[in-house]
């Protein structure tokens, strides 16, 4: 049997997470530079990634986005792009399937729109219960690297992928004292998830299936004040054990037939509409894309796009 370290140096799959990285990329100054000479630098990487924590990770362009929060993105370079997506096609198969099935984020089949759905459901089926909503203080910058590393030691089914992963932890300037995951990478993403496994195990368990997480936006279903009051507890517990933080302010309890602002909707049982503040912010997307004298089509795609996303959670 294959060590996961020959499964993400396996040239097939070195070559598969190229073209992956490649879409939509083609005409990118750092994507062409790869591309011209991948037949060497296939090579060349898996070298690289069979020395472990050896592994020369390049320096991050770091730029902000505000969609709507402004966010710090950290953009490695195109081949460690390349060796995220093979480390993440290794290790998707392996960890995907302990996840609970209401964890929605950045899986296969998945997605906010479903996770919007999933809630109208449960606020169909429940329309009696509380609702309670949290989400983490700065996540990916709260995920402690050791806890991480820890856990991921426990569930591989051997170590020879630790050394690399490790390397890759450690490889980001700006994280200080062992802590954060950069926003931009792929393998933050399943990382990200898998850090929260166990409290999504836990709430699961005490909710029977009442409970949804989107990254690090959680909502939890109970009967009574009572319940709520207590499951509340519970998670603060698992979080601080994991060394992450629910502020106060990031935490509401929602009374029975009340709409979820929820992943950018206003959720109830019967519909969801987009927020106030997410329309705005489409119509100024739009008006610039106008005023930047871009083409019809391109303007087109983009109304189709926003009709696609507000319509989707609705189709149910």
């Amino acid at each position: 049997m294959r060590t996961l370290l020959a499964e993400v140096t396996d040239l097939e799959n070195l070559n598969l997470a190229f073209y992956q990285c490649l879409r939509g990329k083609r005409t990118a100054m750092g994507a062409q530079k790869v591309f011209r000479h991948w037949d060497k630098l296939l090579f060349s990487l898996q070298e690289n990634l069979l020395l472990g924590d050896g592994y020369p990770w390049g320096q991050y362009r770091k730029f902000f986005v505000s969609d709507p929060k402004r966010r710090l993105i950290s953009a490695a370079p195109f081949i460690d792009r390349v060796a995220h997506r093979a480390i993440h096609n290794t290790l998707y198969p392996l960890i995907d399937p302990i996840f609970i099935p209401t964890t929605f984020a950045c899986r296969e089949g998945k997605g906010n729109g479903r996770a919007v759905i999933f809630l109208r459901k449960l606020l169909k089926e429940y329309p009696k219960d509380y609702i309670l909503k949290l989400d983490v203080k700065k996540f990916f910058n709260s995920i402690n690297q050791y806890i991480l590393f820890r856990k991921l030691a426990r569930a591989l089914p051997d170590k020879s992928l630790l050394g690399l992963i490790l390397g890759l932890l450690k490889s980001h300037p700006d994280l200080k004292n062992g802590k954060g995951l950069p926003l931009g990478n792929l393998t933050s993403q399943i990382f990200a998830n898998f850090y929260l496994n166990e409290i999504d195990q836990r709430m699961s368990q005490l909710t029977n299936g009442k409970y949804i997480r989107y990254m690090d936006d959680i909502i939890i279903f109970g009967k009574s004040i009572k319940e709520i009051n207590f499951l509340k507890k519970e998670i603060l517990t698992i979080a601080r054990r994991e060394q992450l933080l629910f502020p106060l302010k990031k935490r509401a309890v929602f009374a029975p037939n009340t709409p979820i602002p929820f992943l950018g909707f206003l959720v109830d049982k019967d519909k969801a509409i987009p927020l106030s503040r997410n329309r705005r912010r489409i119509k100024m997307k739009l008006k610039r894309k106008v005023n930047c004298n871009w083409e019809d089509y391109k303007i087109y795609q983009s109304i189709l796009s926003y009709e696609s996303w507000r319509n989707y959670p609705n189709l149910i």
